[in-house]
């Protein structure tokens, strides 16, 4: 998973706007009366959240389990100037030698932890990670997301000299959603085909929440992404926010 997928993933990624993202977790920052130093940025990709907010004055540290990643973002600080440490590591064996005031999880990163015993796993390891007071901020794709606007629907898109095959199965039973990816990269006047598989997980909110509790979080709130208003019926992505 990842390994290709590395090289192109900032165009595949190329309408989401990471600024707009940016302000939202400093406007959320504000709202808890936070003023983070550093930030641990997990499931990190290929950095492009974890520079916006290096560049916006935050010691960050970018944390991915695909080393291909990293590596395309340790590129992108280079070439910008920004000296931002980035660790391969499994979220769900987070070890860091120091404290942070902040950790992200964004782009569905809690999405691929498709095991109830590893979500708790992985807000235990963040809760003893965090100073007090510090705030975990991560978001997820919602179930009508995963069930529905992705749910079996098959999809193909021609970009960039980018040809992509993706089909969706969606298990009710254990409520996760398969991806198949199938990629044609042009490189010259031939076109390279390699495929993506992955899994996500489509969490409740309330499983979430009772997650966070059980992991002594405290001040949690979910909101409909990049707003603070209730999550809608049809919220395709949720921002959860809790604090130590």
């Amino acid at each position: 998973m990842y390994q290709e997928f590395a090289y192109i993933y900032d165009k595949m990624m190329k309408d989401v706007d990471y600024i707009k993202w940016a302000d939202y977790i400093e406007t959320i920052f504000s709202r808890y009366n936070i003023e983070p130093t550093d930030i641990a940025d997990l499931a990190c990709g290929t950095g492009n959240l974890t520079i916006i907010m290096a560049d916006r004055g935050y010691n960050m540290i970018g944390i991915d389990n695909s080393q291909d990643m990293l590596h395309v973002a340790q590129e992108k600080a280079r070439k910008k100037g920004l000296k931002v440490p980035f660790v391969c590591q499994d979220m769900r064996e987070l070890e860091l030698h120091r404290q942070v005031d902040a950790v992200l999880i964004m782009c569905d990163g809690i999405n691929y932890i498709t095991d109830h015993e590893d979500i708790d796993r992985v807000f235990y390891l963040i809760y003893n990670i965090l100073r007090p007071g510090g705030v975990l901020l991560f978001d997820i794709s919602t179930y009508y997301k995963l069930s529905t606007i992705l749910g079996d629907n098959i999809m193909i898109d021609d970009d960039q000299g980018i040809f992509l095959i993706w089909e969706n199965t969606f298990n009710k039973e254990d409520s996760t959603c398969t991806m198949d990816l199938t990629f044609f990269v042009q490189e010259n006047s031939l076109y390279r085909r390699f495929d993506e598989f992955h899994i996500q997980k489509a969490h409740h909110g309330q499983d979430l929440i009772e997650k966070l509790e059980q992991n002594r979080f405290v001040n949690i709130n979910c909101y409909h992404h990049l707003t603070f208003d209730v999550p809608k019926k049809h919220s395709q992505r949720l921002m959860f926010v809790a604090q130590k």
